[in-house]
């Protein structure tokens, strides 16, 4: 559940709000590298917005730790700059049964960074590890529709499942497909998350919590010649600004992401380099709908419709986030442009008066207490205001967000996600009933059936289909209100060359030098 993420809004943001109408994209001027090619050696100074959680890919649930895992781990499938699967580690694959057998060939001649073969048979260790219910895993609602995995010979995994299901492949992408050293995983045990060992470009070298991190150029790496970077150093800047400030000083040589206050001034700065592109993720408020008054579908359709989304997105993003109306966001295959409802405080008060409150009602809602979600929960509550609705804010720490979340001890929360490249991840869990990560308790037998048509059809068209049809559905119902599709702002220095901006937001140093 840990995967939701809170906002990432600078503080000084509502500040600078009359600013927004300033508001542009950045452009990416390191597209060509310099005329002497790549070189090797050299350090990269990386600034992260905060410390990595754990450092085993069968454990964590964080976001950040994959700023990590994408550079010391290589997934068995990767993801292109379009979000698309690609080989990797399996080099192809063939999927039989209906949908429900997938023969994986792995790659030849991989070996871990503690010198150990990558072969079938540790993509099993990892696995039965992953859905042993006694380690509890994260991992293992990726892997709950496994029926068996078996391994032919030392470079075949043949999987079956217990149903089809289309997002498999895009598992495999993530944290899921980062295969784990046995050896390593045994040594360690329970420490395993301080002494990682993957197949990826770069070694693990040292941790020191909430100061920095230290990697090396992996020795045994399988693609000759990379990476180029002899060392990256991460250090975690919790401060938006402060981060900024590190790179513009130079104190790091990149950074995860952007003051949105600050975007505009990137593309006439001529001392950085930016990229900015569509994300994954978005930010959402998650009614419950079991409880009064919230679970009255009128008074929930009034709050879809109270909110002034373009507002907040001037206001807290400087016009540099997307409206949002579901949980597919531009980035998606899956989104649907004409997907949304109109800002109508004429129409929020008719859905008032269909619940029996024309009045209005109150609610408490919950956020976490960085002064990011307090300024938007704010600006919700201005928003709701104006029709009759009263909107008690309750700041928490993040851990009782996500745990009252989880457990349904809530009216409303404002969270966000970060989101993955195939739709089914982005809904399924959330929309089915007793999804495991369905924190508004709803449900509806037809979006459940739309559902699971989805991740079972093996057409992209198909499947696209049912996704707009549940989302439509969805949007009405009004569990969750969702509220901007975030983008990936990333910046860094002139002297690093070869880096590209992904719309999942992780910063892959494998073809990068200095």
């Amino acid at each position: 559940m840990t995967t939701k993420t809170p906002l990432l809004i600078s503080a000084a943001a509502l500040l600078a709000a009359t600013l927004a109408a300033c508001g542009s994209s950045p452009t990416n001027t390191s597209t060509s590298p310099p005329k002497s090619g790549p070189v090797s050696g050299g350090t990269l100074n990386v600034g992260i917005n905060s410390d990595f959680v754990t450092l085993s890919p069968a454990m964590s649930s964080a976001l950040i730790d994959r700023q990590a895992f994408i550079n010391i781990f290589d997934p068995l499938l990767k993801l292109s700059p379009t979000m698309k699967v690609e080989p990797n580690l399996i080099t192809h694959w063939n999927i039989t049964n209906g949908g429900t057998t997938y023969t994986l060939y792995l790659r030849h001649g991989v070996k871990f960074q503690d010198g150990t073969p990558f072969n079938a048979a540790a993509v099993l260790y990892n696995w039965h590890w992953e859905m042993n219910p006694a380690n509890a895993s994260p991992r293992r609602s990726n892997l709950a529709l496994v029926s068996s995995v078996a391994a032919p010979n030392s470079y075949e995994v043949v999987v079956t499942l217990k149903s089809p299901f289309a997002a498999f492949l895009s598992i495999l992408a993530g944290r899921t497909g980062m295969i784990s050293s046995p050896t390593a995983m045994k040594k360690w045990g329970s420490a395993y998350g301080m002494h990682p060992v993957g197949t990826g470009p770069f070694s693990f070298v040292q941790w020191i919590k909430n100061d920095h991190m230290i990697l090396k150029r992996n020795p045994h790496y399988w693609q000759k010649g990379k990476p180029y970077l002899s060392k990256i150093v991460y250090t975690p800047i919790t401060s938006p600004v402060q981060e900024y400030n590190a790179l513009v000083s130079g104190q790091v040589n990149i950074i995860d992401g952007v003051p949105y206050q600050d975007v505009s001034s990137l593309s006439s700065n001529s001392s950085l380099r930016s990229a900015q592109t569509a994300g994954l993720g978005y930010v959402d408020m998650e009614l419950n709908t079991t409880v009064t008054p919230l679970n009255n579908v009128h008074n929930r359709e009034a709050i879809n419709y109270a909110i002034n989304r373009q507002a907040l997105n001037k206001l807290l993003y400087f016009g540099h986030a997307t409206p949002a109306y579901s949980q597919f966001s531009p980035a998606s295959w899956a989104y649907n442009p004409n997907l949304k409802v109109p800002f109508s405080d004429t129409l929020a008060k008719q859905q008032l008066a269909k619940a029996g409150n024309p009045k209005g009602f109150s609610f408490n809602l919950l956020g976490s207490n960085s002064p990011a979600t307090v300024q938007e929960m704010q600006a919700i509550q201005s928003e709701l205001g104006k029709v009759g609705i009263k909107v008690n804010i309750q700041p928490v720490d993040f851990t009782t967000l996500l745990t009252d979340a989880i457990h349904g001890n809530y009216q409303a929360d404002l969270l966000g996600w970060s989101g993955r490249a195939d739709p089914d991840q982005n809904s399924y869990a959330f929309d089915t009933t007793k999804g495991t990560f369905n924190d508004p308790r709803y449900s509806n037998p037809q979006v459940d059936s739309l559902l699971l048509k989805a991740r079972e059809a093996t057409s992209q068209t198909t499947r696209k289909q049912y996704y707009n049809e549940a989302a439509t559905i969805v949007l009405h119902q009004a569990p969750y209100i969702f509220l901007e599709y975030t983008p990936v702002i990333q910046a860094w220095s002139p002297n690093v060359h070869g880096f590209k901006v992904y719309p999942d937001g992780l910063m892959r140093f494998k073809n990068v030098w200095k």
